[in-house]
């Protein structure tokens, strides 16, 4: 090897290791401590050799020894810096007292050739997600929701038909039922389409939104992007949906939209908000709800989370209950109490079910479905500015990504003792004195916190009381003993199948 060739190694080797010791210590600088980061990795080792999701490294990073009294951590995403916070206090100032600093998430997708994932409600930046929140949260309050319940039970009683036809005492993969039962209600809800999930082994609708969540190496790469260095999605043109799925939704979504424009047909429904905000765009050229894949993105979003957040709820219920009979056999018995052998589960009488809400909160609360929330510190560039005080006197810089672990807090014994039990009575009302609700944040925290909350939890809830008003769930010889989370999800699901027996009652 020539001297020359040497000397440049050498140059770049030690440019290199200037570049890392400056970059790796950005948070020492500050002074705010900070986890000792590996080369190249930061502090992402284990999220970037796909050992743990991302929300599980984030409740690594929270957990690690040494800083249990540190209400913030200076972490590494690969060399981008960021912060963790810890103290409750101070997670309530930035997601709350503070959001006006705070009003953006810190992931993002390519603006250009990702028209469905940048646009839509859970990625779309400030000042557009105000406006667009604003429009579409008609859709998701108590009366509008309680006008769509006729269409809920119309789904319930599908699923209860689809398991009477099983073979008694069946051993079925759990999540697969709950999909389909949650894909057909908000296929009907929002789209007021027919998905047929439950009576069509082969529904595309099904399908489609199954492969939202695919986990692969391609999908994998695409996140890891979109979580940890936004700065590159244009460049490397991630997609926060695949090439199949956003056909899919762009084929459904302009076929509902022309058929009820056509058809006139007023459902106060998603659709009906997005026809709406096409009629208001005509006069304004540059209103993006003049473009089809802006309206599409919308779909897409509550498409995805809804069907998804809500069975994996209930499948993980539906676990823990398998694991806890006595539990399962309180749930059973307040069914039958409120509703006996009545054919109708009326709505006002499932809000009023106490320990069903108990267990579903108790099962939010050890499997918070999305395992951590995110935003993007943006600082003003005039008048006052967002420091850490006073806790540091230091300014957080703009365009830094602060995480929460509610994974990581829902399983914190200081709020929840023996937080590995499932335990509904820690919601009882006779408990409620006893916890820090500031330590219970299962649809995010503040301003910007999951729209469809108030849905999802009804959904799940309806679910259950089909299913277990005519069945019991036990474990069987493939039961998985404890909930390993898939490595490469982005929400929290279990890595390994889920089966139960279903016994008919």
């Amino acid at each position: 090897m020539s001297t020359e060739i040497l000397l440049l190694i050498a140059t770049l080797a030690i440019i290199f290791y200037i570049w890392q010791r400056r970059t790796y210590n950005f948070w020492e600088r500050l002074g705010i401590k900070q986890i000792k980061p590996s080369p190249i990795f930061g502090n992402m080792r284990r999220f970037l050799t796909a050992k743990v999701s991302f929300y599980e490294q984030i409740k690594l990073l929270h957990n690690t020894p040494g800083f249990e009294k540190e209400p913030l951590i200076g972490v590494y995403l690969l060399h981008r810096p960021g912060v963790v916070l810890r103290d409750l206090e101070l997670i309530k100032t930035v997601m709350i007292k503070k959001f006006n600093y705070f009003t953006n998430r810190a992931l993002q997708t390519d603006p250009h050739h990702d028209p469905l994932g940048y646009n839509n409600l859970f990625f779309v930046r400030n000042p557009d997600w105000k406006d667009l929140r604003s429009k579409i949260s008609p859709v998701f309050t108590s009366g509008k929701i309680k006008q769509m319940y006729p269409l809920m039970i119309e789904i319930g009683k599908n699923l209860e038909n689809h398991l009477e036809r099983l073979p008694v005492d069946s051993m079925i993969a759990i999540k697969n039922t709950c999909a389909r039962f949650t894909t057909d209600l908000i296929a009907t809800l929002a789209f007021g389409i027919n998905a047929n999930s439950l009576s069509d082994v082969n529904s595309e609708f099904f399908k489609n939104n199954m492969g939202i969540f695919e986990v692969s190496l391609s999908r994998g790469f695409d996140f890891m992007i979109i979580f940890m260095l936004p700065a590159l999605a244009t460049l490397t043109r991630v997609k926060a949906f695949s090439k199949n799925t956003s056909n899919f939704v762009r084929r459904s979504i302009s076929y509902v939209l022309a058929e009820r424009e056509k058809s006139g047909l007023v459902r106060k429904d998603l659709v009906d908000v997005l026809l709406a905000m096409k009629r208001e765009a005509v006069a304004e050229p540059d209103n993006k709800a003049n473009q089809l894949d802006y309206l599409v993105a919308q779909a897409a979003i509550f498409q995805s989370a809804g069907f998804e957040t809500s069975s994996s709820t209930m499948t993980l219920t539906l676990f823990e209950l398998s694991h806890n009979t006595e539990i399962q056999d309180r749930l059973r018995q307040e069914i039958k109490d409120y509703f006996g052998d009545e054919d109708h589960i009326d709505y006002e009488r499932i809000q009023e079910m106490p320990y069903l809400t108990q267990v579903v909160n108790e099962t939010l609360r050890k499997y918070p479905i999305a395992g951590y929330v995110e935003r993007e510190c943006i600082q003003p560039s005039s008048g006052e500015r967002f420091t850490l005080a006073p806790y540091y006197n230091v300014e957080l810089p703009s365009g830094t990504p602060v995480y929460v672990s509610t994974l990581a807090i829902h399983r914190d014994e200081r709020y929840w003792p023996d937080p590995e039990k499932y335990d509904p009575e820690r919601f009882a009302p006779e408990n409620r004195n006893n916890l820090n609700m500031d330590a219970y944040m299962p649809f995010g925290i503040g301003p910007r916190n999951c729209i469809g909350m108030r849905l999802g939890l009804l959904q799940s809830k309806l679910g259950l009381v089909h299913l277990l008003r005519n069945h019991r769930v036990h474990r069987c010889e493939k039961t998985v003993k404890s909930i390993q989370f898939a490595p490469m999800s982005i929400v929290l699901i279990s890595k390994d199948e889920i089966f139960l027996k279903l016994e008919r009652v």
